[in-house]
């Protein structure tokens, strides 16, 4: 086995691009605190993807119907680390405020295990912390890796992994059980991370068969596979009891029709390479230059960064020819990317004029960065969360509410059907067979939460929306009907209970209303089922309401259509 005690780099480690060390360290740390700085302020107001509200809503189920009544397509590894989010959080904001902090602090974990990672492969402290400072100059990676979604926590276990791989003086058996067991952990969070798993296996199997060790490597293989067992066990055991096996199914063939399908529904998202390849043009010259470079002299390389490079370069290509490259997946490989973002400098002097060269552009690139972060920030979401704050109010713990995203993470749906591209097609053409059409005819829900998604899927659920539920605020239609003073309205009552009279502002009406020609006093009780209704006396117009208090949540206003504009800009 090579010795691992020492990783040489071709640069000495009295000064960084001509710059005393100290100094150095100083400048890049305060630098790569604006970054956090920066991140921190984008979690908390950069505008929420849609995903985000249904992977933080979906775990409301744990505890409560998961794997019983709600039986998930996907691992549900993320989920068990969002129920934090539902129990620190008092509504539904904070609970995606909790949950963005939490990812924000989980960030800050992975840069400091990338700072490992890279004194691991023999860099000093200002070029490790330079590179840091790179991976945050990274637009994907600045504007994705707080957001709440699966893939930084998988990535977080990736790090973790190949960290203790390369980490300490030789990659026992044992080192490599507790990778594995990490492997295993991001697998749980998203079966993305197979890209991982087979990243970190081939970094393993490559430096083996390089060193000409074909039995250590098959160990070593053997031992990798024995960890990523054992989180995978335990899992199908905790959810699957005395009848694990359809637990390990789901997991192993949930995914596959997703993957199989890819993304061709969505049309364009190889746009999203091009985006982050033109926005990070110089960033991913260093990284792709040294990534190439290192392969062409792999066999010169010490053991750990040979492993570390060969990783590297499998996730890279698994995720740049990924068939759904959302700006978001391009995190899995950032990180491993720029662990080489300052190679090509390795063999020049630090006075050269290439290397001064080197380091204007990286500066340029430097400042391009903290410029876009503070623009990012235009893209906010303060509509965004005024209307679940609104929604929350008018929903409460035992009703149910429908947008087919998840925006009330503490609110219950009657169903987790997710509206994305996929299943709005599949909607479309299903017609009355669709679970949307399902939801809507025989379990139908106090308050819907208005979106683009639901204007594409119109045309299906129109007939239980159209005289059934009203308007009473941008993109919130609620059980009801508007009335107007004499005139006769034909109600559809979708959700039965206790209905009152309410101005247009909110606040109780004083009129009588007739119900199929009889008087009747309010409140009133109504039956699911078709109601002639005449509003009798007070306003000229009011809204036939469930009971409740609406004070300052009826607003007039027409819907935000740029709700989720921009996110992926």
């Amino acid at each position: 086995m090579d010795d691992r005690s020492t990783v040489k780099t071709d640069i000495g480690n009295r000064d960084f691009f001509g710059i005393a060390e100290r100094p150095a360290i100083i400048g890049l740390s305060v630098l790569i605190a604006l970054k956090i700085i920066l991140l921190f302020a984008l979690a908390y107001r950069s505008r929420f993807v849609m995903d985000e509200f249904g992977q933080v809503g979906y775990a409301k189920y744990l505890g409560n119907g998961l794997f019983d009544t709600v039986q998930p397509a996907k691992a549900v590894g993320f989920t068990i680390f969002c129920k934090l989010a539902i129990l620190i959080g008092w509504d539904a904001t904070s609970i995606m405020f909790v949950g963005r902090f939490q990812m924000a602090l989980l960030a800050c974990a992975t840069i400091a295990m990338i700072y490992a990672c890279a004194r691991a492969l023999g860099q000093d402290r200002p070029r490790a912390l330079a590179i840091v400072l790179i991976l945050l100059c990274f637009s994907n990676f600045m504007e994705r890796i707080f957001r709440t979604i699966s893939e930084p926590l998988a990535l977080f276990f990736a790090v973790a992994a190949l960290l203790v791989v390369i980490s300490g003086n030789s990659a026992s058996a044992r080192r490599i059980v507790f990778a594995g067991i990490l492997s295993g952990l991001a697998f749980l969070t998203t079966q993305k991370s197979i890209y991982f798993n087979v990243a970190l296996g081939m970094g393993l199997l490559v430096n083996a068969f390089i060193a000409r060790q074909y039995g250590a490597g098959i160990k070593r293989g053997a031992a990798l596979v024995l960890g990523w067992i054992v989180p995978i066990a335990a899992y199908c055991v905790i959810f699957g009891g005395a009848d694990p096996l359809p637990i390990a199914r789901s997991l192993i063939f949930g995914p596959v029709e997703v993957a199989s399908r890819g993304g061709v529904e969505y049309g364009g998202l190889r746009g999203f390479v091009v985006q982050t390849l033109v926005r990070n043009a110089i960033l991913y010259v260093f990284c792709f230059g040294r990534i190439i470079l290192g392969l062409a002299r792999i066999g010169a390389l010490e053991e750990r960064q040979r492993i570390a490079l060969t990783f590297t370069a499998v996730i890279t290509v698994l995720v740049f020819v990924h068939d759904q490259p959302w700006p978001y997946v391009f995190i899995m490989a950032l990180p491993f990317m720029a662990l080489w973002s300052l190679g090509m400098l390795d063999r020049n002097a630090a006075d050269t004029l290439p290397v001064r060269l080197a380091g204007a552009l990286l500066a340029i690139a430097g400042t391009i960065s903290y410029i876009s972060n503070v623009l990012y920030l235009r893209i906010d979401n303060p509509a965004q969360l005024a209307l679940i704050a609104r929604a929350e109010a008018m929903v409460g713990p035992d009703e149910f509410y429908f947008d087919g995203i998840g925006m009330l993470p503490n609110r219950q749906e009657p169903s987790t059907l997710w509206l994305d591209q996929y299943y709005i097609l599949k909607t479309l053409r299903e017609g009355s067979e669709s679970e949307a059409y399902k939801i809507l005819s025989n379990a139908p829900p106090k308050v819907i939460i208005w979106s683009y998604r639901m204007d594409w899927i119109d045309p299906v659920i129109a007939p239980f929306i159209r005289d059934s539920y009203v308007q009473i605020a941008p993109n919130i239609r609620m059980a009801g009907r508007r009335l107007h003073s004499g005139r006769l309205d034909v109600f559809k009552v979708p959700v039965a209970g206790r209905y009152s009279l309410y101005t247009t502002n909110g606040h109780l009406a004083d009129g009588e209303v007739e119900i199929d020609g009889i008087p009747r006093s309010l409140p009133l009780s109504l039956e699911a089922g078709v109601s002639d209704v005449v509003l009798r006396g007070g306003p000229a117009e009011a809204l036939l309401l469930p009971e409740g208090n609406y004070e300052n949540l009826i607003v007039s206003g027409e819907d935000d259509a740029e709700l989720f504009t921009g996110v992926y800009n």
